[in-house]
C-alpha cells in the first residue's frame, strides 16, 4: 500500500474511532482491531474497514436510548484471552448500563500477555472495577448516587472465586498488584460480583468480531435501536 493509501487508512480509523467512542459501542472491538494496523495496514485491513463503514451505513438510524427511569448502574466485564494473534495479548470488554442504556464502554488491548483465561478475566475485572468507581463519583457529582454495591456481572466463576480467595498460587501470582483492588472494593461492599451465562454477556461484543446474529442481540441489550423499533 503507497504512503497516501496508508494516510487515507489512518484517517478512515481515526473517524471511525470517533464515532465508537461517542455513539455506536457495538463497532468498538471492530475499531480497535483495526487501529492495531495504523502504522502498516495491508488490503485485508482496507476491506474489513470498509466493511465497517458498510455496517453504519445500514445502520445509521440506530442510536442508544435510554427508556427505564428507574434503571441503576451495572456492569459488565469479558476477557478475549489471547485473541491477539501477533502478540498473544488479550483483549478487555467493559460495558456499564445505566437507564436502560449503555453508558460506558471499553474495547483495549491488554498491556501483558497473560497464561490463563482466569488471569486474562482478572485483568480485565481490574479495569472495570476502576470504572465502576469513576462512573460512582461522576453520579455523585450529578446528584444522583447509585445505591451500592454495584452489580458486575462476569462470565468465569474461577476469575469470580479467586476474587475471594485469600490463597496465591505460582499461576497467579505474576499478576501486579493492582488487580488487587477488586478484593478491596468487594470488602467494602462497592462491587458485587455475579456469575452471568456466556451467552448473556453483553462485553463478549467488545473482546472480538461476532456474527451477526450475536451483534444484534447485544447491539439490542445495550439500548442501540433504529427508528422502526
Amino acid at each position: 500500500m503507497t504512503a497516501t493509501t496508508n494516510t487515507q487508512y489512518r484517517s478512515l480509523v481515526g473517524a471511525l474511532l470517533y464515532i465508537a467512542v461517542c455513539a455506536r459501542p457495538d463497532i468498538a472491538a471492530s475499531v480497535s482491531i483495526l487501529g492495531r494496523s495504523v502504522c502498516a495496514p495491508t488490503n485485508a485491513d482496507w476491506v474489513a474497514a470498509k466493511r465497517v463503514v458498510r455496517y453504519l451505513k445500514g445502520t445509521k438510524d440506530w442510536q442508544l436510548r435510554y427508556g427505564d427511569p428507574d434503571g441503576k448502574l451495572v456492569g459488565y466485564s469479558d476477557a478475549d484471552w489471547a485473541g491477539d494473534l501477533k502478540t498473544r495479548k488479550s483483549t478487555n470488554g467493559t460495558v456499564f448500563m445505566y437507564a436502560g442504556g449503555a453508558v460506558s464502554w471499553i474495547s483495549r488491548l491488554q498491556n501483558f500477555v497473560t497464561l490463563s483465561s482466569m488471569e486474562s478475566e482478572y485483568v480485565a475485572l481490574s479495569e472495570a472495577s476502576q470504572e465502576a468507581v469513576w462512573l460512582l463519583n461522576l453520579l455523585e457529582d450529578f446528584g444522583e448516587p447509585s445505591p451500592k454495591p454495584i452489580p458486575l456481572w462476569e462470565d468465569n466463576q474461577s476469575c469470580i472465586k479467586f476474587v475471594s480467595s485469600e490463597r496465591t498460587t505460582k499461576r497467579s501470582r505474576h499478576i501486579e498488584t493492582r488487580q488487587c483492588y477488586i478484593k478491596e472494593l468487594c470488602d467494602a461492599q462497592v462491587l458485587n460480583l455475579m456469575y452471568c451465562p456466556t451467552t448473556e454477556m453483553v462485553a463478549d461484543l467488545h473482546t472480538k468480531a461476532l456474527g451477526q446474529v450475536k451483534l444484534r442481540k447485544f447491539a439490542g441489550m445495550l439500548g442501540l435501536s433504529g427508528s422502526s423499533r
